[in-house]
């Protein structure tokens, strides 16, 4: 009977997280209406948060494409930049705290080249202490915290591209056109 019981609680907090729209973190939110997506970094994009991007798109079962041309939409990832800057000093005017800034833009288009979502800029940042006495611990810490980073944005790039289904696709193209119609002589 008791196992009957443990059964049950967990078939109903499964239905229960199911419904409130829970997704595991390794699930991306990009509807199946950008598929085959095409990504596509811009030199001065570090190679390690493209490859998180593409990889998180594996995971969340997002259909990649390897060429522009076989792609139904594309994912141009730019203007990448990354700033620190002292945020807290200590008693002996050294800096205590830094906060680490990353942003880059991203822009999503049909493979036409007609935008769906122009460029819009994402960040993140985190702060982490210093301590001049341990550079190389305080080194791989900072490495650490750049991963983190690359890790939100691909997570922040992911809700950007998740409100894009067929039809908010179709509404932006139908509006694409009727302004193109406006402009022809």
């Amino acid at each position: 009977m008791r196992k009957l019981g443990t059964a049950f609680s967990l078939g109903l907090v499964a239905v229960l997280v199911s419904a409130c729209g829970f997704q595991l973190r390794g699930a991306s939110p990009v509807p199946p209406a950008l598929e085959p997506l095409w990504v596509g970094c811009q030199s001065g994009v570090p190679t390690d948060l493209c490859q998180a991007l593409k990889s998180q798109f594996i995971i969340g079962d997002v259909a990649l494409s390897e060429s522009r041309e076989d792609a139904a939409h594309l994912l141009l990832v730019g203007n990448f930049s990354q700033t620190q800057r002292t945020s807290a000093i200590s008693a002996r005017a050294e800096a205590a705290e830094y906060e680490l800034r990353q942003s880059v833009s991203i822009m999503l288009q049909t493979r036409e080249g007609i935008p769906l979502l122009p460029d819009t800029d994402v960040s993140a940042s985190q702060s982490y202490r210093f301590d001049s006495t341990s550079v190389l611990a305080k080194r791989r810490e900072r490495e650490e915290i750049e991963r983190q980073l690359y890790d939100n944005l691909v997570r922040q790039i992911g809700y950007r591209l998740a409100p894009f289904d067929q039809r908010r696709i179709d509404e932006i193209l139908d509006a694409s056109e009727k302004d193109s119609g406006e402009t022809s002589p």
